[in-house]
């Protein structure tokens, strides 16, 4: 049984910002994240918030709390706690600034949904304080203000009176409203008729469509067929070309790095990281991964490949182009980026052109080959992968083993071995990267152990397609014909 603790120590929402000179430096990593930015530029401040929950073992230690520990101090004993503590926040700081759009990450229960709660004024913080400044629409839990009672329409009228819209504005709004959630006649039908899917859309509607100054979206996008959630997104990044600011969260990858320029990485509700969208995205995939390594090494038992992985790996001078390479230059530059659970060790990786040229600078549609040189301290089967990021650390395009139509790799402790790709890069002019894996199949098609995984092991940029341009991530020729219907 949990109770919200009662020592609240400040909460300011919706208020003007006090005028204060902050000569603090933006962190990225740590519990402080607060910048020299103008006050005017600030949609949303959070400061050093903290929540605390009072958990109980037993409903009358609730009554023994409230009545006890005063007993015991009037008769000068030291006060018993009846409860433990629960911290969903701890010592929490960032900024957003107007028109911004910054994303929310993190595991179920580090803290995400409550942060959201006491930034709408829906949740009192046991300390620190938030500030926003702007009208607020919240999708936290969707349709949680409407009467089941009250038709959609009559909902719909009373959920923007909340929003602070007047009669008239709602009537200018309504059938935009009405088409955005297309549920046809069910708008004039009780909510309480309505299946899970109109709800969320009906929801969402109202509150997009309110044309708000900050957007506060918790995992919305997770709910709703396939042509539900593409409308949700259009109509995101239209809020975002509106220059609302928007707070988003979701355990969706490719919505934080596609939808958000800076990130907020939530662990255990403490600030893990706060950087690049797509960074701070990357930093979350990388703590999932080698917590899904720990787990599957802690189900299985000791084995010879569990003790092979400690064995370290030895690096080898450089050797010609067509011999086995093996690089200390390529280890430093990738250290930072490189992680996974051992037992094999990507050495060196080359971009390489159709005469076996290295290449940094690619044309459009250009032939390339991704050649990857590893050892390995474990006798096992493998698969050597690639995938190419966009500068949003988006997955563009890539390969495994058995994407190529391959076998997995049977390879030796003390083993070293070459894997050369050959693909097209049909991509959009800009920067690119490539993320190198070496896996280990858990379940096939489903899991796999990341033995070494290495982000930005090469860096490349794509030259402008010739011609028509692209405005696509990439592009594939097409095949059309046109006809032309009209008679003389």
């Amino acid at each position: 049984m949990f109770s919200e603790t009662k020592n609240i120590e400040k909460s300011v929402v919706s208020l003007p910002f006090e005028q204060k000179d902050r000569d603090e430096e933006k962190s990225h990593k740590g519990k402080s994240a607060m910048t020299n930015t103008n006050d005017s530029d600030i949609a949303i401040r959070v400061q050093n918030l903290s929540k605390c929950y009072q958990i109980y073992n037993k409903p009358h230690d609730r009554l023994k709390q409230s009545l006890y520990p005063r007993l015991q101090r009037f008769i000068g004993q030291p006060a018993k706690q009846y409860h433990r503590e629960f911290w969903a926040l701890q010592d929490v700081s960032f900024e957003v600034k107007r028109g911004e759009t910054v994303g929310i990450i993190g595991r179920n229960g580090s803290g995400k949904s409550t942060l959201l709660q006491i930034i709408c004024g829906t949740l009192a913080p046991t300390g620190g304080s938030v500030e926003t400044k702007g009208r607020i629409a919240a999708l936290l839990e969707l349709g949680s203000g409407f009467n089941p009672e009250f038709s959609g329409r009559e909902n719909v009228y009373m959920n923007g009176a909340v929003l602070g819209l007047s009669k008239e504005e709602v009537d200018e709004r309504f059938d935009n409203i009405a088409a955005f959630a297309d549920i046809g006649q069910f708008i004039e039908q009780p909510v309480k008729t309505y299946s899970s899917g109109m709800f969320v859309r009906l929801a969402f509607a109202v509150n997009v469509m309110s044309s708000p100054e900050i957007m506060i979206v918790d995992e919305a996008l997770a709910v709703g067929d396939m042509n539900f959630q593409a409308k949700c997104m259009t109509a995101l990044t239209r809020i975002q070309d509106g220059g609302a600011t928007v707070l988003f969260v979701s355990h969706d990858i490719g919505a934080l790095k596609s939808l958000c320029s800076r990130g907020v990485y939530l662990e255990h509700g403490e600030i893990g990281m706060i950087g690049a969208g797509g960074d701070v995205a990357d930093c979350y995939t990388r703590k999932m991964r080698e917590e899904m390594n720990a787990e599957y090494t802690s189900a299985m038992p000791s084995t010879s490949t569990k003790a092979a992985a400690a064995i370290p790996l030895k690096s080898q001078p450089p050797v010609d182009a067509d011999e086995f390479k093996v690089s200390t230059e390529f280890e430093k530059q990738v250290a930072y980026a490189r992680y996974g659970e051992g037992g094999a060790r990507i050495t060196f990786a080359e971009l390489l052109d159709e005469h076996m040229r290295v290449i940094n600078n690619i044309e459009f549609n250009q032939t390339v080959f991704v050649r990857i040189y590893f050892e390995t301290a474990i006798d096992d089967e493998v698969s050597c992968n690639y995938y190419v990021l966009d500068d949003k650390r988006n997955l563009i395009l890539g390969a495994g083993l058995t994407l190529a139509n391959q076998p997995l790799m049977r390879v030796k402790n003390g083993g070293r071995y070459i894997v050369t790709y050959k693909t097209r890069l049909p991509l959009q002019e800009g920067n690119h990267s490539v993320q190198l894996q070496i896996t280990k199949r858990v379940v096939k098609d489903h899991a796999a152990k990341f033995l070494d995984v290495i982000d930005d092991a090469l860096v490349f940029a794509m030259a402008r397609r010739e011609g028509a341009r692209i405005w696509t991530k990439a592009f594939i020729e097409n095949e059309v014909e046109v006809k032309s219907c009209c008679q003389d």
